[in-house]
């Protein structure tokens, strides 16, 4: 059986097995992150060193390769007190198996025990950029081929902590238990979800607790002020995103249940200001049009709102795409999920919420995409 698993550190790793099933007496093939036989989606920079970094969720590596075996350098901040990341590796198609980082870690074993001959391996982050950045360094096994082509299609989901995939996945953690991160995996969330079905390309601009005006317990930085950098936070020395490098055939903008949040209880909270709300959303996706001219964009209601909540969100969705309209962008359309979906970990929506999201969402994407 093939097996997926995370190694301790160790300085040198050795692969066996070749297509033609005879032992290989050469050395395996170490190739950076960023050689352009490996496939890249999500917004990451590449290094100097050949090393690529990222940090947002949902950032996805796809390896072709010869051999039994391939192992990865990855290199892992753990920032502000995060103890480990989540990483889900497929191997050759078959089902996502998540890997935890570890502090005194940086080689990774990402599938050994497959049959001699080619293999795809898919690395993809599962927890998110606060968590810490991260650095891909470098992949090792008998030979690396070039990866497949990415999709032609693309779509960018601009969003939060349900964007993110937070809460979904209570494997192998249970809600509850261990750290808030772990139940988060951005590959299974409704985005990569419904972009797999269609065979489109994702990137996830996303961060938990985020809205559009205001979080869900700070003021700031919200949506419109990190959305320009290739690691979604402010800071002095922010890394731009060059937006040219991935231009989607569809955007979709699922804010606003942060900012009608009460906050953690601590900080004194007022109510939702509704015409604030209106004017930030409008000018964020004045801001989106500027970098995407043609792209269609979708603004989606909250899945965890029911009642009231979701009717007050619908509405001002509905003020600013007529907002945007009146400016001249008319390719702004607004959605509202039927169900509610919030069987996920501390109320988020759950696995099969995030499917029922994409079945519900797959055929508005398809009207608006033609796919």
């Amino acid at each position: 059986m093939p097996r997926v698993l995370a190694l301790l550190a160790v300085s040198f790793l050795t692969a066996t097995g070749c297509a033609s099933g005879m032992n290989r007496t050469d050395s395996p093939e170490t190739v950076a992150a960023a050689d352009p036989r490996i496939q890249i989606m999500g917004r990451h920079v590449a290094e100097v060193d050949g090393a690529v970094a990222f940090a947002a969720s949902g950032v996805t590596f796809t390896v072709r390769f010869e051999g039994t075996r391939l192992t990865a350098r990855l290199d892992d901040e753990l920032r502000g007190g995060t103890e480990h990341n989540w990483f889900t590796v497929v191997v050759d198609g078959g089902p996502p198996v998540r890997v935890r980082t570890r502090a005194e870690q940086d080689i990774y074993v990402l599938a050994e025990g497959l049959a001699p001959g080619e293999h795809t391996v898919v690395l993809s982050k599962a927890t998110e950029g606060q968590n810490g950045h991260n650095r891909l360094v470098s992949v090792t096994a008998d030979a690396i081929l070039p990866a497949p082509p990415l999709p032609e299609r693309r779509i960018e989901y601009i969003g939060d902590s349900i964007t993110s995939g937070y809460g979904a996945d209570p494997e192998p953690v249970a809600c509850g238990d261990g750290t808030w991160y772990d139940p988060t995996h951005a590959w299974v969330a409704y985005g990569p979800r419904l972009a797999r079905r269609l065979d489109a390309q994702w990137m996830l601009s996303s961060v938990s607790g985020m809205g559009m005006h205001r979080n869900w317990n700070t003021l700031s930085p919200v949506m419109p002020d990190v959305y320009d950098g290739v690691f979604m936070e402010t800071s002095a020395d922010l890394t731009p995103w060059d937006f040219d490098r991935y231009r989607p055939d569809l955007v979709v903008v699922a804010l606003g249940t942060n900012d009608f949040s009460d906050g953690d209880g601590e900080m004194p909270r007022e109510a939702l200001n509704g015409d604030v709300f209106v004017d930030a959303y409008a000018r964020f996706l004045a801001h989106v049009r500027d970098r995407y001219p043609d792209a269609p964009m979708l603004l989606v209601n909250s899945p965890v709102f029911e009642g009231e909540q979701k009717a007050r969100l619908a509405g001002y969705l509905d003020r600013v795409m007529a907002r945007r309209a009146a400016e001249g962008d008319t390719a702004v359309s607004t959605f509202t999920y039927a169900g509610r979906y919030v069987s996920g970990c501390d109320g988020h929506p759950g696995l099969g919420d995030h499917a029922a999201m994409a079945d519900e969402l797959e055929p508005t994407v398809r009207a608006l995409t033609g796919w």
